[in-house]
């Protein structure tokens, strides 16, 4: 049995608070490092987002461009009119894709011999994280081709091809089932019915699963029905649209992150008209 005096000093003991120990140097040095981390990962943030909010502006501010005026022949094709001023602006326009219901109001460029020049330009050729869309070099505009292939940065922000992901829902899609994209040439312009929307990545060369980016320029029946084959089995929903050969087709495609060089697509088939021929 414990004494008075000890139970008294156990009792006092517990009583006693703990007076605070100063902070130890190594302690110091990883909590100024953490906050320089921090800082530092804020502000990388806060630019990324003030950048590409900045460079969605900017696109923006190009459809002010499309006004009406008479076509202009060129050595390429005959450019209509509402699309002379983007064209005098930057050659390397091709066309121009919308979605209602997104933010995707864009120009789409071109340039064959750099494949990807517009992937971190804008279209005044000038450095930027959102770039530019972009047509596949294979996909030619000029040559009868039945699939034309766009790329679009998914950019976080909310910008660029990132509200394709809406597709990945079959209830947007029932309010959303067409898009419009023109080729700046005469006879180009016309409306796309969704024909398949979905997940999917890039794959290993010899992966045998079916790679959708690697059609850009389907020109035989066979190639043809062998996409339109591919890209309704990955779909996220049966659409009940199945194309036929001779039918034009536009495949958007952009980042998903899913999966490690995840991809979500969004093809359609042009509804005015059969394959593109500028004139």
């Amino acid at each position: 049995m414990k004494s008075r005096d000890t139970e008294k000093k156990d009792i006092n003991g517990k009583d006693k608070k703990r007076k605070r120990q100063p902070m130890g140097l190594g302690r110091k040095i990883i909590l100024v490092l953490c906050l320089i981390v921090f800082v530092g990962s804020a502000s990388v943030l806060l630019d990324y987002f003030l950048n590409s909010s900045r460079e969605q502006g900017d696109l923006e501010s190009l459809a002010d461009l499309k006004v009406e005026r008479d076509d202009l022949v060129t050595d390429k094709g005959t450019v209509i009119g509402k699309y002379v001023d983007l064209y005098l602006a930057n050659p390397d326009i091709i066309g121009w894709v919308t979605i209602k219901g997104t933010k995707i109001d864009y120009p789409v460029m071109q340039t064959p011999d750099k494949p990807e020049y517009y992937l971190r330009r804008n279209f005044n050729k000038e450095s930027a994280v959102s770039g530019t869309p972009f047509m596949d070099a294979n996909s030619n505009i000029f040559t009868p081709t039945s699939n034309f292939l766009i790329y679009g940065h998914n950019i976080k922000s909310g910008t660029m091809f990132h509200d394709l992901l809406k597709y990945k829902d079959e209830s947007f899609y029932n309010k959303h089932k067409k898009f419009k994209f023109d080729t700046i040439y005469k006879g180009g312009q016309g409306t796309y019915e969704i024909v398949a929307a979905g997940y999917s990545q890039i794959y290993p060369e010899d992966s045998t699963e079916f790679k959708y980016y690697q059609h850009a320029g389907i020109t035989s029946e066979e190639d043809f029905n062998a996409y339109v084959k591919g890209v309704k089995a990955l779909s996220s929903y049966d659409t009940g649209v199945t194309p036929e050969y001779g039918d034009q087709l536009v495949t958007l495609s952009t980042c998903a992150y899913h999966v490690k060089n995840g991809r979500f697509f969004v093809v359609g088939r042009r509804t005015d008209a059969k394959q593109v021929v500028p004139q």
